[in-house]
C-alpha cells in the first residue's frame, strides 16, 4: 500500500490496495483516497442506498452514487 495525500481529510495516510473501478475515477481514487475516508465513503453509499433505496445496478442510481462519492471524497 502506498502512502497518499487525502483531498478528503487532508492527511498523508495508507492508501487502496488497488483502484476500486477500471475507469479514470478509480484511478483519481486511488491516487488521492486514503482507506479510512474511503471506508467512510462505503457507510455513507449504503445509507444513501437505504434512505433512498437505490439500486446500484440502475443506472440512474449509480450515476447519483459517483456524483454523490466525488462530493464526497473532494475529488472535483
Amino acid at each position: 500500500m502506498a502512502k497518499v495525500t487525502c483531498l478528503r481529510c487532508g492527511n498523508e495516510k495508507e492508501g487502496l490496495d488497488e483502484a476500486p473501478f477500471r475507469n479514470e475515477l478509480g484511478k483519481r481514487i486511488l491516487e488521492h483516497t486514503c482507506n479510512d475516508c474511503w471506508d467512510e465513503w462505503m457507510g455513507q453509499q449504503l445509507m444513501f442506498m437505504n434512505e433512498y433505496r437505490l439500486d446500484p445496478l440502475n443506472d440512474e442510481h449509480s450515476k447519483y452514487l459517483d456524483e454523490e462519492m466525488v462530493k464526497f471524497l473532494n475529488l472535483k
